[in-house]
């Protein structure tokens, strides 16, 4: 063992002990340099991820929108085809209507000329008769007194030629009375025809007018269409986006080193009962769109949507806590060996970024913040720098795992 003395004596001996102190504090340096950076990095890409999570609910926001509108408009298309369809329903009844009037109308007509006719014979018979009682009975009184074998004779002609008379002016009151009647029914006919034509072309009016809403809507239709693939696509590039960052925050992870071995045995049920899990692992139609989507996870709500703790499945390290776009408020425990668990939709964060937590401890509520139709858990278990469970359609791999293969 070295001496003061022998330093002093030989001071060359504490070149070794200063360069083995200052490796050392260097080395210490360097790698507590390296990990403060790789925090900071994988700070970074988070905020970057929260970001682009924040897009996307903005994006399947707008979404849900649109597609309430498309609901709303193809509804509302349906009303109208509907009511299209009542209107040429009821011109068609009309046009039968106006054509058994217009029958009945040339019926009517061809009465009435039948009185006019018999009207008209009626008066020229009356006018020969009334001129011959005339000629006869006052300016030829004697002719006819001498054509007749006598005076009762020529008495008789002149009471007959009066009776024929009395009775051509009976039947003339007659046609005119049966002239005026049928005159009268075709003037009511006429109005009802106009009446008929009238709601005819007031029907077609509107059935115009529902053919130029129903196609307003169907271009509306169109563009919101559009604008539904548009978001659709946004939000495919979002995810391809959040994959990529996913993938780079998981080598971030891996390249540090963890406190942790991994998951050993069942994990602990990560919300206090009663519970019940209300959507499963995989695909399932996503209650936003209403299109087949992937869920990377178990949805567990409380009975009666109750805010229960959320409990630590494993002991472990707590690397995000905060809200993370489409997650809500979100935890995020690092239980090392390259396994995170996901603990999303909270009301409330008990546990913050850099805790260490237990299994079964209470690191937040249930909630509905986010992108979520109710109180309950999403719960992931993620396996990074291990072999993908599965490939999206666009390549990208995904590292997680159905959560009930661990309880």
């Amino acid at each position: 063992m070295f001496s003061g003395i022998g330093f002093r004596k030989h001071p060359w001996l504490m070149i070794p002990l200063i360069l083995l102190i200052i490796s050392i504090f260097f080395l210490g340096f360097v790698e507590a340099n390296t990990i403060d950076e790789l925090n900071n990095e994988i700070d970074a890409r988070q905020e970057e991820l929260e970001e682009l999570e924040e897009r996307k609910q903005e994006e399947r926001s707008s979404l849900e929108q649109r597609l309430n509108r498309q609901a709303a408009l193809e509804q509302e298309l349906e009303e109208l085809e509907g009511y299209i369809r009542e209107l040429q329903e009821e011109q068609a009844l009309l046009q039968e209507e106006i054509a058994a009037v217009e029958a009945e109308i040339a019926l009517v007509e061809q009465e009435l000329a039948e009185a006019e006719e018999r009207l008209s014979y009626q008066e020229e018979l009356l006018n020969l008769r009334l001129r011959a009682i005339q000629q006869y009975g006052l300016v030829s009184y004697f002719e006819v007194l001498f054509e007749s074998s006598s005076f009762p004779d020529f008495l008789t002609r002149l009471y007959n030629l009066s009776i024929i008379a009395s009775n051509d002016l009976r039947l003339m009151e007659e046609i005119m009375a049966e002239r005026e009647l049928i005159q009268a029914w075709k003037d009511e006919l006429d109005e009802s025809k106009d009446e008929l034509e009238a709601k005819r072309r007031q029907v077609a009016e509107n059935e115009e007018e529902m053919k130029r809403a129903a196609a307003e809507r169907e271009a509306l239709l169109a563009e919101l269409q559009e604008e539904i693939t548009r978001n659709l696509q946004a939000i495919a590039d979002l995810e391809e986006e959040s994959q990529r960052l996913e993938t780079m925050i998981r080598e971030l992870i891996a390249e540090a080193e963890s406190l942790f071995s991994g998951l050993e045995g069942e994990l602990h049920w990560p919300i206090e009962p009663p519970t019940w899990i209300s959507s499963g692992y995989g695909w399932r139609r996503d209650p936003f769109s209403g299109y087949q989507a992937w869920h990377g996870g178990i949805d567990i709500a409380p009975r009666n949507g109750a805010a229960n703790f959320i409990l630590a499945a494993a002991r472990g390290e707590v690397i995000y806590s905060g809200w993370n776009g489409g997650y809500g408020n979100c935890i995020m425990i690092d239980h090392g060996g390259g396994t995170v668990t996901l603990y999303s939709h909270l009301s409330n964060l008990l546990a913050r970024t850099g805790d260490v937590v237990e299994r079964g401890e209470r690191i937040g509520r249930a909630g509905t913040t986010g992108y979520s139709t109710g109180v309950h858990l999403h719960f992931e278990v993620r396996e990074y720098g291990k072999e993908p469970v599965r490939t999206y359609p666009s390549g990208n791999p995904d590292y997680r795992r159905n959560p009930m293969e661990y309880f």
